[in-house]
């Protein structure tokens, strides 16, 4: 899934991994902005994992998120 929102990005990988991670989500995005990383790995208690990368869409002055869901496992 490409160019969602930040509440799109945390309710589709709250259901593809089964848990909140607003929280984790939140971190992980300032850890990205403060170092410059394009993209950063949400992952849940049972260990299974998504990439989320992050791009800054300059017209509309706003971050979207890509949600990389072949990166999961399990």
């Amino acid at each position: 899934m490409r160019n969602l929102k930040h509440e799109q990005a945390i309710e589709l990988l709250t259901n593809l991994l089964g848990e909140n991670v607003e929280e984790e989500f939140a971190e992980q995005v300032k850890n990205a902005g403060e170092h410059g990383n394009p993209s950063f790995i949400i992952s849940n208690q049972e260990g299974n994992t998504v990439e989320v990368m992050v791009d800054w869409l300059k017209e509309a002055d706003e971050l979207v998120y890509t949600i990389n869901e072949d990166y999961a496992s399990e």
